[in-house]
């Protein structure tokens, strides 16, 4: 085994080690008091149609991106220019769907979860939500590895292996840990699952917007990652805070990319 591989075989125990022990966490606070996270009263919120539309296809796109058969076997690289690129129209797309949405003013951003009320209680929610997917997420990428090849890795993951220059690492983390948490948490857990709720049961409305999110990153991907969707969707669902969600997927992102650094 070489040293990368160790490293690599190092930070997935530390993981699974830190997701098992949320896990144990979590069973002693359900016993002890019901439930993982107290439920929220819902906020009234009124949705605009031409942002529900807006938001809808936007992830239409992404998901057909997602779950359409690739063209070649070998991905297309990506260059650091195409990650500014997509950094720089991720924030706006969040720019201006926060600003569709609330108008940016204060009571109406604080019904969508936008709030820094508990602030450390949310950002503890988050992190622990992040650690907890880790058992179920490692365990099923385990088992669809036989079924995995060139066209499945992800286009930043390769280029941190091509290029190992500080400045392409720190566009990626960008790109990843904040940008990409910070538009899908938007468009997946306010929009797609808070519209759903108005429409359905709570609990169609996690599963559907759950498999829309996981599915985005495509057949493969997408079956690893519906626990962690299916977390942040329940975490939303109950307690309407933007910011845990942001944390809990922005820290998810931060340890697959630390796991990648580890194998160079």
């Amino acid at each position: 085994m070489t040293d990368a591989q160790s490293a690599q075989v190092s930070i997935v125990v530390l993981m699974l080690s830190i997701s098992a022990a949320v896990w144990w966490l979590w069973v002693r606070r359900w016993k002890r008091f019901g439930e993982l996270w107290p439920r929220e009263p819902d906020a009234e919120r009124t949705w605009n149609p031409g942002i529900v539309v807006l938001a809808l296809s936007l992830i239409g796109f992404f998901l057909l991106a997602g779950l359409l058969p690739k063209s070649s076997p070998e991905p297309k690289p990506i260059t650091v220019e195409q990650v500014r690129e997509a950094c720089l129209e991720r924030g706006v797309l969040a720019l201006i769907f926060i600003g569709l949405l609330t108008g940016f003013r204060s009571p109406t951003a604080r019904a969508f979860g936008f709030t820094l009320a508990k602030w450390r209680q949310q950002v503890v929610v988050g992190l622990e939500t992040a650690h907890a997917s880790f058992l179920p997420v490692l365990a099923l990428m385990t088992a669809t590895i036989p079924f995995r090849d060139a066209s499945d890795k992800n286009l930043l993951l390769i280029l941190l292996n091509q290029d190992k220059r500080f400045s392409t690492l720190a566009w990626v983390v960008l790109a990843a840990v904040i940008l990409a948490p910070l538009l899908e948490e938007l468009l997946f857990r306010v929009i797609l699952l808070g519209w759903l709720k108005s429409k359905l049961a709570s609990n169609h409305a996690v599963g559907i917007s759950s498999l829309v999110f996981a599915f985005i990153h495509g057949p493969l991907d997408g079956a690893a990652l519906l626990p962690l969707a299916l977390l942040l969707g329940t975490l939303y669902d109950r307690q309407q805070r933007f910011l845990s969600v942001f944390v809990a997927h922005a820290m998810f992102n931060l340890w697959m990319i630390t796991l990648n650094i580890a194998g160079r």
